[in-house]
């Protein structure tokens, strides 16, 4: 992952004069969702690209052990090896970004990734995900918790209680505290953006995570009615711009939620590659929340490779 951000002091004052143009950025989605698409060598490479950018994600009152383990066994070999190998990249290394899991389920992906010799990160979500509505002292536990257990990669969300009355200075000493429970694990911040009720607000939680310390910030718990969605990536994403012009570090963005298709994925990348350059185009500061993406993903190389599609049952479930 990318440098840690170490946060800045809260500045009141720059949020408080914060206005979001809602036309400008839907006329800037328009404008993104435009571009023609790549194909045939070009697209696949993306394709490829973007698997090593996703975080393999199981979020279900049903995880078990078992599918957890077999989560992990295909963020490790996510493609099927002779697809890569007729593309030249079955030495390449290519597994997805890491695994997400409940906090309960850590030492399980933990277990499983060490028993196949794989150094993938685990990240975890935490702080009473998805609602967030647990007392500070047990939200906090719980990152702790996950982290003892091995998780490299923390997902809490945040209070939206207190985004959505403007108490932005309890916001950012509450994210603070997530920070230092942290550790030396990476911090991602869910907005939670489909309850924050409006662009302005996306923006100033955006800019109030970062100088909490947040590495990323994040569209969704993927549990909300609304999720990922370009309008709202563009308002964060412009937010980690000005963030980074304002102090030099570079916070990373996940779109979670609801991105299922592999034409989704390359929106995503020329999204990215637009508005934030191409050091953004990388799992250090990139990172696609999903479960059901790499399926298609899959599909749509062994199409390349193979000129067909294949059905469903010939490929290995994600």
């Amino acid at each position: 992952m990318s440098a840690r951000n170490p946060g800045m002091k809260l500045d009141l004052e720059w949020i408080s004069k914060v206005r979001v143009n809602t036309q400008a950025v839907l006329k800037r989605v328009q404008q993104i969702q435009g571009h023609k698409l790549l194909k045939k060598q070009w697209q696949a490479a993306w394709l490829l690209k973007a698997v090593t950018c996703i975080d393999l994600t199981t979020l279900a009152g049903d995880d078990t052990p078992s599918n957890v383990h077999r989560l992990c066994l295909k963020a490790i070999q996510p493609i099927r090896q002779d697809l890569l190998r007729k593309m030249d990249m079955h030495d390449k290394g290519v597994t997805t970004a890491a695994v997400c899991v409940y906090p309960s389920r850590v030492a399980d992906a933990v277990a499983s990734l060490k028993a196949a010799n794989s150094s993938l990160p685990v990240a975890s979500v935490a702080t009473g995900f998805p609602a967030g509505q647990t007392p500070l002292e047990t939200r906090l536990q719980e990152v702790r918790m996950a982290v003892a257990d091995g998780a490299a990669e923390i997902d809490i969300v945040i209070n939206r209680t207190l985004a959505l009355t403007g108490q932005w200075e309890a916001m950012y000493d509450e994210i603070r505290q997530f920070r230092e429970a942290c550790g030396d694990a990476h911090m991602k911040s869910i907005l939670a953006i489909g309850e924050l009720g409006t662009y302005t607000n996306v923006y100033k939680a955006s800019m109030v995570a970062m100088m909490a310390g947040s590495d990323f910030i994040k569209t969704s718990t993927g549990k909300e009615s609304v999720n990922a969605t370009y309008p709202v990536a563009i308002v964060m994403v412009r937010a980690i711009r000005d963030y980074y012009l304002c102090t030099g570090h570079k916070v990373g963005f996940k779109p979670a939620g609801g991105i299922r298709t592999a034409q989704e994925s390359l929106v995503w990348f020329s999204l990215m590659k637009e508005e934030l350059g191409n050091d953004w185009l990388c799992p250090h500061l990139f990172r696609l929340g999903a479960s059901s993406l790499l399926a298609d993903i899959e599909r749509q190389i062994y199409h390349h490779v193979s000129g067909q599609y294949a059905a469903y049952h010939e490929l290995p479930m994600a």
